[in-house]
């Protein structure tokens, strides 16, 4: 029940954090596509054996919902590359276009490139 949890919660973000920046017509569709998904994972898992594992019944769960999930996730993308190609239009910087400006740019430099680097060369000490 847990895991149901915590997928309505992303889902949720998603959502919500969709709300404010895309156009009405492909924030509805991907809207249409979450509550589908949602309630296929609510009906799915009511319908799981009661002494199975937790594991073993989130795994069936997801099994069977894979192509709403499959859906959801490419309508999600889609909506994602109309809005970096608006920004790319609009002649927005990656950085800038990515949320985070160049803080984000240097942190996600820092993490990949710098943490690495620095934990290796201490290995050597």
């Amino acid at each position: 029940m847990a895991q149901l949890l915590a997928l309505s919660v992303i889902g949720g973000s998603l959502g919500a954090a969709a709300a404010g920046t895309r156009e009405f017509g492909f924030f509805e569709e991907t809207r249409i596509l979450e509550e589908a998904w949602h309630g296929c994972v609510r009906e799915a898992y009511a319908r799981q054996p009661a002494g199975q594992s937790r594991a073993g019944a989130q795994r069936n769960v997801l099994d069977e919902c894979r192509e709403h999930e499959d859906r959801l996730v490419a309508a999600t993308m889609r909506e994602q590359a109309r809005e970096d190609e608006a920004a790319r239009r609009a002649g927005r910087a990656p950085t800038v276009r990515a949320g985070g400006g160049t803080w984000a740019w240097a942190a996600s430099v820092a993490a990949y490139v710098v943490d690495p680097v620095t934990s290796w060369l201490q290995g050597w000490r």
